[in-house]
């Protein structure tokens, strides 16, 4: 079983010149904390924030904080802006629970100026299971927060977890209650026929 959540923006959001914080579709792009009269929006020396709302899946149920993920995707549509992406990272940014990938590890980055898209299993890159669920869980919002920083601009996000769950126990003997209920009618259907 598996649930997504996903953001969007724009891949050239007008930029914010002087700086100040800029709301890209679902993406909130943050100023400089350092020197925050630098331009916003243009994918350079600026973070990223925006969360993966879980809230209306239908399988939320499914993930709680016990549960075994076997993979948590991550998909990110980005355009590099500068060369010093090199130092970017991406990562889970609760008060609880910091985990973060140094991007230039990650598969099929491209190249400064161009767009692109990447994808990876999160748990493959160091994630843990428990950061990423107990974020999930952390609160009635069940999305998990995220950021990117500091060099590019991301227009697309999507996170897709999935688990292998197994019915409960009660579940198991409600279908062998049920299948036996149905061969012991079906027998007797079957017999009165040959009667």
């Amino acid at each position: 079983m598996s649930m997504s959540a996903t953001a969007t923006g724009s891949q050239n959001p007008i930029p914010l010149i002087g700086g100040g914080n800029l709301q890209n579709g679902d993406f909130l792009i943050l100023e400089n904390a350092v020197r925050p009269t630098l331009t916003t929006g243009d994918g350079i020396d600026e973070s990223t924030q925006w969360s993966f709302d879980f809230s209306g899946n239908s399988n939320l149920d499914l993930f709680s904080p016990t549960t075994e993920l076997s993979s948590a995707q991550l998909t990110l549509t980005l355009t590099p802006n500068h060369g010093l992406i090199t130092t970017d990272t991406t990562g889970i940014v609760s008060e609880n629970y910091r985990e973060a990938v140094a991007v230039p590890s990650l598969p099929n980055v491209p190249s400064v100026g161009q767009t692109g898209t990447i994808s990876f299993d999160l748990l493959d890159f160091g994630f843990s299971q428990s950061a990423i669920l107990n974020s999930l869980n952390a609160d009635d919002s069940y999305s998990i927060e995220w950021s990117y920083q500091d060099d590019a601009i991301i227009s697309f996000a999507q996170l897709e977890l999935t688990t292998e769950t197994v019915p409960e126990s009660s579940s198991l003997a409600g279908v062998a209650i049920a299948l036996a209920l149905g061969g012991t009618v079906l027998g007797k259907r079957q017999k009165s026929r040959l009667q």
